[in-house]
């Protein structure tokens, strides 16, 4: 198994753990978490299998069906094939998709540099009030109540696949955290965040690297993170040691 597999079986994995109900269709999965209902990456469908001559409008309407059929408001897609998500993405943004594209990375290298700062490894109760602020921040997060949501889904990650947290204090304050999932030889890094006034300080280097090695120490061979193909923190994560196997794509349409 290449390492962009490896990835994607250890994402599905997660995924159906995390999952309050389950859907297959022909065109993929479907992945729902009734109690998340407003998060869009925990009720989605994962299009799957052979897309060459799969049109637009089929994943479009199967998204439509599978959602709509659920009471759901928005749509999101992800698709895995970066050659079809790329013939794709002209049709969802013609539909009012908003389209973003993942870089699937692995840790390979030793990283240019070490670490300056002391991290600490929480539970989620130490923390709650980083991440609740970051989304607090979150311009698209629109209301207190998704605010709560979404904090709380953090929760369910330790709860549900033992996701392990680790942040850096700065001044007395936390200034940045991450988190870490194990799943047998392969881990994943997630949800990398600083709060805007600590930044340039080398809070993500620190939590990143400390996350790397805990996966290893766990028994980890194969550390994967996921980082926006169009912004800047994969050029980091690549001075990290990480390197980029693939690319995944996703398409959301919000509610109206």
């Amino acid at each position: 198994m290449d390492d962009l597999a490896r990835f994607l079986e250890l994402e599905r994995r997660l995924l159906e753990r995390l999952s309050t109900r389950i859907e297959r269709l022909d065109l993929g999965t479907a992945f729902f978490d009734d109690g998340y209902r407003e998060r869009f990456n925990s009720n989605f469908l994962l299009a799957e299998g052979p897309l060459d001559g799969v049109p637009a409008e089929a994943l479009l309407g199967a998204t439509d069906r599978v959602l709509g059929d659920a009471g759901y408001q928005h749509r999101a897609v992800l698709v895995r094939d970066d050659v079809a998500g790329e013939r794709y993405a002209p049709a969802f943004t013609r539909h009012g998709y908003r389209v973003e594209r993942n870089a699937i990375m692995v840790h390979r290298r030793r990283p240019d540099r070490g670490a300056a700062l002391a991290v600490e490894e929480v539970p989620f109760a130490g923390v709650k009030d980083l991440i609740h602020e970051v989304y607090r921040r979150e311009p698209r997060t629109h209301s207190d109540e998704i605010v709560r949501l979404f904090t709380e889904q953090h929760g369910k990650n330790e709860r549900v696949i033992g996701a392990r947290f680790f942040t850096v204090r700065l001044g007395g304050k936390l200034a940045g955290d991450c988190e870490l999932y194990v799943d047998g030889s392969d881990a994943q890094v997630e949800y990398v965040d600083t709060l805007e006034e600590f930044r340039s300080r080398g809070v993500a280097r620190a939590v990143v690297l400390r996350a790397v090695e805990a996966a290893c120490e766990a028994g980890a061979s194969h550390v994967f993170i996921v980082a926006d193909d169009d912004d800047w923190p994969k050029e980091l994560y690549g001075r990290l040691g990480f390197d980029r196997i693939g690319r995944t794509w996703q398409f959301i349409r919000r509610p109206p």
